[in-house]
């Protein structure tokens, strides 16, 4: 193996450059002590210089025979997992496991790995592991044993076998009782699964009172309908959780944008109860006014609403890589106006990016309807029912009332056809009660109302929907301990959205829980037609429906104490004939009513936003990047990444300047230039010296002599950056390039490549119709697999990515430097052999909007055209059987034959058209020799 050479990178400051090379010397000659290993490798992690720590651990794990390589192996594959190279990371804590069976961080590293690579099972066979040998008794041990057992806990609850993950968590407070979030999952374990008493000290060993203290703000919803403890969970939370003090990002004025920009945040931009409300919201706001932005970290669940919500969106922009300051200054860079949190402080939610408060003005909606205790938010939406106010002193927010209700709602909701009652496994002839909210909502209060409905309801049914089976066991107790037969509650199995709303219109009233109502579900019911029954209590939580309700023009369905609710219920079954009525009347004024009057509802949403948005100076345009450096860059840290802008140029002084100043213009903060010219003489040089001297981002290299690959490469070389886009001297950048595609970038580790449309521009400057083979890909923001478009790339012989003006890139993405694929250098088609490197691991983001511009101007000399096209040619079928004997794209393996005969063929039939200038030394013939026997082996071969 060829022993890894220190070069120490421009960014890397002389003391640590020197110390690291010493510790490589050493490292190559054995003579490196694990001690003096781990302390090299930690000032490198601390420089961000983790490419070198991972070499010299490599290094040192190839060198060096010692008894401790497992720990150098424990930690090399913390740098691997932190890089992304997660297949690493994995070998390398199982090769410290072989050596160490007992190595119990290696245990519980990897069992984090495997359940971030989607392996649950084998992430629990690994947590369980340590349980298999570890001596909760030992003090050294018991840390080990508490961390298995709450990651075992907490997927089992992921997973939903909620009786598995409360014992795991019972377990682990017996061991150390003192965990206030292991007693919070606790306590929201035993919701879920209706276990009653939720607050049982005798089966965990912890005082009521703590159980209680430990409660979440989410679980409290359910747990109390006193707003007092409501607002205490919050507060709990955020005095624990939340971050105090530290420097505020935005600023005491607005900043006076013409339309007003609202960002969106949340991790539940996918399948989730808030899109399924607000999908139709982001599309109906009026571009006249707003700019919609969505900054989220949800997973990618590729659902139809997923596509829906981003699809209504100006920009979506995912923060899921980024640390909470980062996230936050992300937003700060877009002047977000108004950011509005749609999670709240439940599971998932990232509170301490507000708490940075990268907005001027922070409201909360939907994700938590309680009060969330934090100093960072300013609003709450709601209404005057939902929040009246006697309730306003217990919230920190101020409410912004809305002028009909707080919910919006999605009027494109598909309703499947009626199922038959049979079809649902319920009687024809029974008042069929519906309860579908989540489980954990159910209370002991509330059920037994229920009970007590149905006892007096004879031949009525209760028709549910149950998680798991520990629920129905559950519920059926309670049930026969209530003397009601446990065959009168009927359990609905999960089904597809349609098919859900469709199961309402069989039943015939919906009984809502107190004191945390239905928000989505009693929305949903109304939706389909069935109507709601609620009762209504001192806290937004328990107010929901009753908003719902005044919405629907059904106020009638209000009630406010359990016997009322009780008595209601009761005389609904016995008239049967106003039960109806309330169904025609939610059908017949379904999209009349307030709930459901959507494109209302988002005018009146826009009018709070402006009453309370931060108006700055009128007109003001600023440019956030350029007049808030210092706040764009963390404490401590170099900033957000430094992007290298290439300008590679060529006796091009006047179009040159242009793309430099166009360079300069750029919105993106950490920024530098480089210029590598090697023009026949010195009228660049002149040009860019006034540039030079007074802008210090701009970095200019004389090189004359260099041929136009070798000053493609000399800017390379000479860059910095952990991000790279050439700007061609011909072209021009628009000023929100870099800050747009880097914002994709950030959001997802996974992209290697940023593209854009590249809009044509004549001498002046106006656009012109784009030439054959420039029209845009894709009319919207496009994540595009790698392996996808590499094969697209390849099997259509078109670079569709676009010249390396139009493409941002990350740069240790490229092992082997620009313009090389599978180790060869490439020279007419260095740009796609460069994309086809990078979309071997990375995916590509293309972005429909002209970030780019080319002017059309004179083309090349007829002999050199000539000379491209056959080294086109050439090259074109070097990728295409380099690609296919490393096995990357090409995955239709069956039509590789037939395509690369007619590549051959034609690649062979161009040749000898051009025999001449072949001959004459426009292509080394020994090259055009290898690649064609190269093909023809291929094809041949077996």
């Amino acid at each position: 193996m060829t022993t890894p050479t220190f070069i120490a990178p421009p960014t890397m400051a002389a003391p640590l450059a020197q110390a690291t090379a010493a510790a490589f010397a050493q490292a190559d000659n054995g003579t490196l002590q694990i001690i003096e290993l781990f302390g090299a490798a930690a000032r490198l992690t601390e420089a961000r210089q983790l490419e070198t720590a991972v070499q010299l651990y490599r290094l040192w794990l190839n060198k060096t025979a010692s008894p401790l390589a497992y720990a150098a192996q424990f930690n090399l594959a913390v740098l691997l997992s932190d890089q992304g190279d997660t297949a690493s990371a994995e070998a390398m804590y199982r090769a410290a496991l072989a050596v160490n069976p007992r190595f119990s961080e290696a245990h519980l590293n990897l069992g984090t790995l495997l359940e971030r690579m989607k392996r649950p099972d084998e992430a629990l066979a690994s947590w369980r592991t340590v349980l298999d040998y570890a001596n909760p008794q030992l003090a050294a041990e018991r840390p080990f044993c508490l961390q298995a057992l709450n990651n075992l806990g907490r997927l089992l609850e992921i997973r939903k076998d909620y009786p598995a993950a409360e014992d795991m968590l019972t377990r682990s407070l017996e061991i150390e009782p003192d965990q206030k979030n292991v007693i919070t999952h606790w306590v929201h374990l035993r919701q879920k699964q209706c276990k009653w008493p939720v607050y049982n000290s005798s089966a965990c060993g912890i005082a009521e009172d703590k159980l209680m203290d430990a409660t979440s703000a989410l679980a409290m919803l359910s747990a109390s309908g006193d707003p007092a403890q409501q607002l205490a969970a919050s507060r709990r939370f955020v005095e624990e959780k939340v971050i105090q003090d530290v420097p505020r990002l935005s600023g005491p004025e607005g900043y006076g944008h013409d339309r007003l920009r609202i960002g969106y945040l949340s991790s539940d931009f996918c399948s989730h109860a808030v899109s399924i409300l607000t999908a139709e919201l982001y599309g109906l706001h009026d571009r006249s006014k707003v700019e919609v932005y969505g900054f989220c970290w949800s997973q990618e669940d590729g659902s139809p609403l997923r596509a829906r919500v981003i699809a209504g969106m100006d920009q979506h922009i995912r923060i899921g890589t980024l640390t909470d300051e980062e996230a936050a200054r992300l937003i700060r860079s877009h002047e977000i106006d108004i950011l509005v949190d749609l999670h709240g402080l439940t599971l998932g939610a990232r509170p301490n990016i507000l708490a940075y408060r990268p907005a001027p003005v922070q409201i909360t909606w939907l994700g938590l309807p309680g009060p969330t205790g934090m100093p960072a938010i300013d609003y709450v939406i709601a209404d005057p029912f939902v929040l009246p106010p006697e309730l306003e002193p217990f919230f920190t927010e101020k409410p912004l009332h809305m002028p009909r209700t707080f919910q919006i709602n999605d009027r494109q909701r598909i309703i499947g056809p009626r199922p038959t009652r049979a079809a649902c496994a319920l009687p024809d002839d029974a008042f069929v009660f519906c309860a579908f909210n989540n489980n954990f909502k159910f209370n002991p209060e509330v059920f037994g109302a229920w009970m007590r409905i149905l006892a007096r309801v004879p031949g009525s049914l209760l028709w549910m929907v149950a998680d798991n089976e520990q629920v129905r066991t559950n519920l059926r107790r309670q049930a026969e301990l209530a003397g009601v037969d446990q065959e009168r509650l009927v359990f609905a199995g999960r089904v597809v959205p349609a098919e859900y709303l469709a199961r309402y219109q069989v039943a015939d009233l919906f009984l809502d829980t107190a004191p945390f109502n239905g928000g989505t579900t009693a929305s949903d019911a109304l939706w389909a037609g069935l109507p709601v029954l609620t009762c209504a209590g001192r806290t937004f939580s328990s107010r929901m429906a009753g908003s719902l309700l005044q919405a629907v023009d059904l106020p009638e369905l209000i009630t406010y104490n359990l016997q009322d609710y009780e008595d209601k219920a009761v005389a609904l079954a016995q008239d049967r004939a106003r039960v109806e009525a309330m169904k025609r009347q939610l059908h017949e004024h379904r999209l009349d009513c307030a709930l459901f009057d959507s494109p209302q509802f988002v005018r009146d949403l826009e009018d709070c936003y402006a009453a309370v948005a931060l108006k700055g100076n009128a007109g003001a345009k600023t440019a956030p990047p350029t007049r808030t450096t210092d706040v764009m860059r963390p404490a401590g840290s170099s900033g957000l990444p430094l992007v290298s802008i290439l300008i590679p140029t060529h006796n091009r002084p006047d179009y040159a300047e242009l793309a430099l100043q166009s360079a300069l213009a750029q919105n993106w903060p950490n920024l530098e230039i480089i210029v590598s010219d090697n023009s026949d003489d010195e009228l660049t040089r002149e040009r860019f010296a006034p540039y030079v001297k007074r802008d210090p981002r701009l970095r200019y290299l004389r090189a004359p002599g260099l041929n136009a690959l070798g000053n493609f490469l000399n800017c390379y070389e000479n860059s910095s950056g952990e991000f790279i886009n050439y700007l061609m001297d011909d072209d021009l950048f628009h000023p929100n390039k870099i800050e747009r595609m880097m914002s994709f970038m950030l959001a997802r580790p996974n992209i290697g490549l940023v593209t854009s449309f590249r809009q044509l521009i004549d001498a002046n400057g106006h656009y012109m119709a784009p030439l054959s083979g420039t029209e845009r890909l894709f009319n919207v923001d496009t994540v595009v697999g790698g392996a996808s478009l590499g094969d697209l790339m390849l099997t259509n012989g078109q670079n569709m990515i676009g010249e390396p003006t139009t493409a941002l890139f990350r740069k240790r993405a490229l092992p082997d430097g620009f313009g090389k694929f599978q180790g060869k250098q490439y020279v007419t088609l260095s740009d796609v052999a460069t994309w086809l490197s990078l979309l071997t691991t990375q995916d590509c983001v293309y972005l429909p909007e002209a970030l780019s511009y080319f002017r059309i101007h004179g083309g090349q000399d007829q002999a050199s055209g000539s000379r491209i096209k056959i080294q086109a040619n050439v090259e074109w079928l070097q990728l295409l059987c380099d690609a296919h004997q490393h096995q990357h794209f090409l995955r239709n393996r069956a039509g590789l034959h037939e395509m690369l005969t007619s590549k051959l063929v034609t690649c062979m039939w161009f040749l000898s058209s051009v025999h001449e200038e072949v001959k004459a030394g426009a292509y080394p013939l020994d090259k055009i020799q290898a690649v064609i026997q190269q093909a023809t082996t291929i094809l041949l071969g077996k």
